[in-house]
């Protein structure tokens, strides 16, 4: 549970019972997200306190409800929301901004049972096979959002990559475009085991300084993963004449943003900001980790029972580790 901010508890209550169609979930591995981690720190708006948290998660259905998909003892991975295909932006074919789905997301991975709604269960549950195991199948969701900003951004294999921040997403985005079939992809950061994350996975490690010698005429995608104002403001000048700019990481409400309007105008440098993600975002990051050659095991950095969650959340504050994987 979290409490308020840095101040994480573990409460017992009672187990829920899963109603029509909804299934109750033994959690497996519950994976650390960089928003848990903001949430942890200071708080967010989508997460109550005190209340509980986690959102990537793979397990063993522990029960189903009547008509559930799936039933007691299957392997199963998912994501915590899905869209409701019935509103305007469903039906504009942008699932990620459905009207409803970040109200009916579920929370609560951190624990030993999880109650996945029915929505969910019936759109973006899958079987888990045998051949991945439950570590793996728990980054579903972070990958599904990565998955939604390359579906997003038009690419091309020989595009030269800049993607700023090593975190887990950043390393993702590493992951992916290298099994779409890019090679010069540069990752851009001040943790060096991150960053020796990043070079295993196949990109180019790069600090600050080091990356203005090799700028040159600038990149052709420029992706931003820290979320911070500042960066966001650099990015621009990253990319080429004609050049593309990814803005994911999600900075604080409220927080404002200015860019050097000659450099966005002139340079004709265009900017895409994605939220989410839909449907076929989920589907896709599935193939990815049903494909044994994109190594995602590298992006979890131990595993650790939920009552060292502060110092788990301690650890990633202080740059130590990508992911953890809770055992409930």
């Amino acid at each position: 549970m979290l409490e308020q901010p840095t101040s994480l508890s573990l409460k017992e209550v009672p187990v829920p019972e899963p109603g029509d169609g909804e299934i109750l979930l033994q959690v497996k591995t519950a994976t650390t997200c960089g928003t848990d981690l903001k949430a942890f720190l200071r708080g967010h708006p989508q997460i109550p306190m005190p209340g509980v948290l986690g959102h990537e998660y793979s397990g063993v259905v522990a029960a189903a409800g009547p008509g559930a998909k799936f039933a007691e003892g299957d392997e199963i991975m998912g994501v915590h929301s899905a869209p409701c295909q019935d509103c305007f932006y469903c039906h504009a074919g942008q699932e990620n901004l459905c009207e409803s789905i970040m109200g009916t997301k579920v929370l609560g991975s951190y624990a030993k049972y999880l109650l996945i709604p029915k929505r969910i269960v019936n759109l973006n549950v899958f079987h888990k096979p045998a051949s991945i195991s439950f570590n793996r199948a728990s980054l579903l969701e972070p990958l599904a959002c990565v998955a939604q900003g390359l579906s997003e951004v038009p690419f091309q294999v020989t595009d030269r990559v800049l993607i700023i921040g090593p975190g887990a997403i950043g390393l993702m985005f590493v992951a992916a475009l290298r099994a779409a079939g890019l090679h010069d992809i540069t990752l851009l950061g001040r943790n060096p085991a991150r960053l020796e994350v990043g070079e295993q996975l196949g990109a180019r490690p790069a600090v600050a300084e080091d990356l203005h010698l090799r700028l040159g005429r600038g990149y052709d995608l420029v992706i931003e993963c820290t979320g911070k104002i500042d960066v966001w403001e650099q990015s621009i000048h990253y990319a080429r004449r004609g050049g593309r700019v990814m803005l994911f990481g999600g900075c604080p409400a409220g927080s404002m943003a200015s860019f050097d309007t000659k450099k966005l105008h002139y340079d004709q440098i265009t900017l895409y900001s994605p939220f989410h993600f839909g449907s076929h975002a989920v589907r896709q990051a599935r193939q990815w980790l049903l494909d044994p050659e994109i190594p995602f095991e590298a992006l979890i950095s131990g595993e650790r029972p939920l009552s060292e969650g502060t110092q788990v959340f301690a650890d990633l504050e202080a740059g130590v580790g990508i992911k953890y994987a809770f055992k409930p």
